[in-house]
């Protein structure tokens, strides 16, 4: 009876070493990615990033950005189509593409945080 109590105890320990050793955990992260939509018409601001970071829509589209972070964000057109001007946590803005094209933009408060529209 001690043997099978004591097999059974060095089994699990064994088995949670294998587990720690292999690394079945949360704890890794993994780096970020561009998300190209091929439909849709949002944007979300979200832990500093605009998501998806790529968004293809038809003329006419209306696109609406939302800032989901708790920092003030201003999403500007690299070529100056539109201007959201400072947007706050929950703050919404839209703009209506009427041309084809490729529309690059950023924050200008924090230039790192670039997206792009591409309109057909």
């Amino acid at each position: 009876m001690k043997k099978s109590i004591i097999s059974a105890i060095i089994l699990m320990l064994s088995a949670v070493l294998l587990i720690s050793i292999t690394g079945c955990s949360s704890s890794k992260t993994t780096a970020p990615t561009t998300v190209t939509l091929t439909s849709g018409n949002s944007v979300n601001i979200v832990n500093f990033a605009f998501t998806p970071g790529t968004l293809n829509i038809s003329v006419g589209t209306t696109v609406t950005w939302t800032n989901s972070d708790s920092v003030t964000h201003h999403i500007a057109s690299d070529t100056g189509v539109f201007d959201s001007g400072d947007m706050s946590q929950n703050a919404a803005y839209s703009f209506t593409f009427s041309n084809a094209g490729t529309f690059p933009y950023h924050c200008t408060i924090h230039t790192y945080m670039k997206g792009t529209i591409i309109v057909k």
